[in-house]
């Protein structure tokens, strides 16, 4: 008995655990990437542009992409206002958001039509700041735009909000564009996934017993 106990433990612990992890990461790497190619633009309060890097003033290509993509979309008259985001990083110069809403308006975008969020060093700060934003300007609509493996667990954060965010990926980017770099910040973005979720239920069982201690 005691053998076969042993048997079903390492079973249990070198293959079915494993196997069930490897299931997940293919799950959501699944709906990660079903995610990024779907574009789901609507009228909405504002386009929500994610900051990426910037070189000294000028928005780094996936920057770009993404701005550029933001421009389509209110010259399309999806929403009327557009908000980038994006803080300081290394840089005590230029701010991503601040880099973003430059470049906007030398592309004819109205200074007025243009807010900035520039704080958030992570996409989920970014988030936590828009957050307050939208709260202020009683907004609850955004077009959320980044690359297309980024928008998976950005509409997440949104709902988990209240918030609508409609998907819409910059397809034009360089990660996507090429497959290596595609596939790994795909599977970069499973971990952070994971991560906010795991956080998220930390947060319930806090919250849950921190009240019934006092």
């Amino acid at each position: 008995m005691k053998i076969l106990k042993k048997k079903l433990f390492f079973r249990i612990l070198f293959f079915f655990i494993p196997l069930i992890f490897l299931i997940y990461i293919l799950s959501i790497y699944f709906l990660i990437r079903l995610n990024a190619n779907k574009d789901e633009a609507q009228i909405a309060d504002i386009i929500v542009v994610f900051g990426a890097a910037q070189y000294n003033g000028q928005p780094s290509p996936v920057f770009k992409a993404r701005l550029d993509h933001s421009i389509n979309l209110f010259k399309k008259k999806f929403a009327k206002q557009i908000l980038t985001t994006g803080g300081h990083g290394l840089d005590l110069y230029f701010s991503e958001a601040e880099v973003g809403k430059s470049y906007l308006i030398k592309q004819n975008i109205p200074k007025n039509s243009i807010f900035t969020e520039t704080k958030g060093l992570s996409t989920l700060e970014s988030v936590e700041k828009i957050l307050l934003f939208l709260e202020i300007h009683k907004m609850d609509r955004v077009i959320a735009v980044s690359d297309g493996f980024h928008l998976f667990r950005i509409k997440k954060i949104f709902y988990d909000n209240q918030i609508i965010a409609f998907g819409s990926p910059a397809l034009n980017s360089p990660i996507e564009a090429n497959y290596k770099r595609r596939f790994w910040s795909s599977l970069r973005e499973v971990g952070g996934f994971t991560v906010y979720c795991a956080k998220q239920q930390l947060d319930q069982v806090i919250s849950y017993f921190i009240p019934q201690i006092h």
